[in-house]
């Protein structure tokens, strides 16, 4: 008898910590009978606990659909360890979410203890909104990002753009992440070795191009930024990067300085100032297209949206103690998704204006080969005719002088009739489009901006192929008619004479002719190459 007061005292402190738990509780018997409820309970049902106590659990209206506690009980009594089971709740256009807990009380007895989720799950589905952005981001866009640990040792995430770029699954990244070094060549191997060893200490960043060799043998360019992501306490947590294929660029570039050393070596070999001057002229004004385009490739690589990708990081390392409240409530947070998307959309918009860019850099390139190969006719190499469509290598004339009819703001009109593909001489119809297109934009210099207009014709009058160059500038004299195809003759203070010189004789090599016609100063002028017509597919 003398235990009694003590298991009375023993019972009095589990009802009053039963009763004070801030959560929904019930006291069950094993058929899922209400044997007593707390106070939450009934606040959460909005009733007394008097009405709970002899119902079943399921029939309180604690949960939406199908009866959770059914299957719970019955594991309860088959394993007699605590069982959780997420169920729905809430009213029509209001859900809300809850877990209950099971546990196995003394006497058969069941303890219920239910929570409310429904914060946790809203938090957890912007997460995985958030994370599902970010991989979208990841792996849609062509270069690769990648997670490190601070040692550099382990891979936490390497994108798509991996396998593109290296040739290997990524698996095999994550699999052998001590190996990386292997693919590079080995002339470059121990800079970049060290480079990346700095990452992992005191260096904040890197910034560095490198070759490396595919399993296919297949030499790649690439550019890498390395960033370290330090926590607010400035310890570093992980290292990440973006790597950039530039293969392309390199080979641009490399193309560019052949086709200049070709340049060169022509002009050595010739031993002629004519035809020196002559290749320089021709090869002068493609290379203003080649500038405009190097320029703007230059500029959105420094004005990159891919560094945005960076700050995005540093904004979710910033927060990492309180990722989910951070993405949830903050309005930077809520805010980050939508950024990281418009982030993807710029990279993609960056990628093809690169392209585009790049095929013009390739096709001026191309053009700057067919002058110095034009020019070596000269030491008895023959002509090389081609088929071509003659509205796109008027097309091709126009962007090279683009960027100077933009600036003086010239009014460009097209009138072309349709025409067949026709076997040309490349090379030389380009070069005396060029600069007939050139020379026109140099007569409309002295007229207001408002009132320059250069008019492109394409016609085949009499089975002839004619194009047609006219200005509403400053004209030719009469007397200047009958010299302006001489050599060395200009009426330009540093004009050199040469440029409709070459350009008359590449016509008649062509078998054709270029004339001039003006109605005399300041009434402009027109410039016209007429070339016999020989269709696509015709014996040369």
């Amino acid at each position: 008898m003398s235990s009694l007061p003590s298991i009375l005292l023993q019972q009095v402190a589990v009802d009053t910590v039963f009763h004070s738990l801030p959560d929904p509780a019930f006291r069950l018997d094993a058929q899922g009978l209400v044997l007593d409820a707390n106070d939450a309970a009934a606040a959460a049902l909005a009733t007394q606990r008097s009405a709970l106590v002899g119902r079943r659990i399921h029939e309180l209206g604690l949960s939406v659909g199908p009866d959770p506690f059914a299957g719970a009980l019955q594991q309860l009594a088959c394993e007699g360890t605590a069982v959780a089971v997420e169920f729905p709740g809430g009213g029509p256009g209001h859900t809300t979410h809850h877990e209950a807990r099971l546990v196995q009380l003394p006497a058969g007895e069941i303890l219920a203890l239910v929570r409310d989720t429904t914060e946790r799950k809203l938090v957890e589905n912007a997460l995985r909104d958030s994370d599902s952005k970010f991989r979208h981001l990841a792996d849609n866009i062509t270069d690769v990002f990648w997670i490190r640990s601070p040692d550099m040792r382990d891979v936490h995430y390497v994108s798509p753009g991996f396998e593109r770029i290296w040739g290997l699954p990524m698996d095999h990244h994550y699999g052998s992440p001590e190996k990386w070094t292997g693919y590079i060549v080995p002339e470059d191997r121990e800079r970049v070795a060290k480079l990346f060893a700095g990452l992992a200490g005191e260096r904040r960043s890197l910034d560095t191009e490198y070759r490396i060799t595919r399993p296919d043998g297949e030499l790649r360019w690439i550019r890498v930024r390395g960033f370290q992501v330090r926590d607010a306490q400035d310890r570093l947590i992980r290292n990440t990067g973006i790597v950039t294929d530039i293969t392309e660029q390199r080979r641009a570039q490399a193309a560019l300085d052949a086709a200049q050393r070709d340049l060169r070596e022509a002009s050595r070999q010739a031993g002629m100032a004519e035809i020196a001057t002559n290749v320089l002229h021709n090869v002068g004004n493609i290379l203003n297209s080649v500038t405009v385009s190097a320029d703007l490739l230059r500029n959105t690589l420094h004005q990159s949206r891919a560094q945005g990708l960076a700050r995005a990081v540093d904004l979710i390392n910033d927060n990492a103690a309180q990722l989910d409240r951070f993405l949830a409530l903050d309005e930077r947070g809520r805010l980050l998704p939508e950024y990281l998307g418009a982030v993807s959309q710029a990279l993609v918009r960056e990628r093809q204006g690169m392209l585009q860019e790049l095929d013009n850099l390739t096709r001026s390139i191309d053009h700057i080969r067919e002058v110095v190969s034009m020019q070596q006719t000269h030491a008895g190499r023959p002509p090389m005719l081609e088929t071509a469509a003659i509205g796109d290598l008027v097309e091709d004339a126009l962007r090279i002088n683009s960027e100077a009819l933009s600036q003086d703001e010239v009014v460009v009109v097209r009138e072309f009739e349709p025409v067949p593909d026709a076997c040309l001489d490349r090379g030389r119809v380009l070069q005396v489009l060029v600069n007939l297109i050139g020379n026109a934009r140099d007569a409309l210099l002295a007229l207001p901006q408002s009132s320059r207009r250069l008019t492109v014709r394409i016609a085949l009058p009499g089975g002839r192929l004619c194009v047609s160059v006219q200005d509403n500038g400053e004209g030719i004299p009469a007397g200047n008619l009958m010299r302006i195809f001489s050599h060395g003759f200009t009426t330009r203070e540093r004009g050199h004479g040469f440029g409709l010189h070459s350009c008359a004789l590449a016509a008649a090599q062509m078998k054709g002719t270029l004339t001039a016609a003006s109605d005399g100063p300041g009434l402009g002028a027109t410039f016209t190459l007429d070339l016999p017509f020989d269709p696509a597919g015709s014996p040369p």
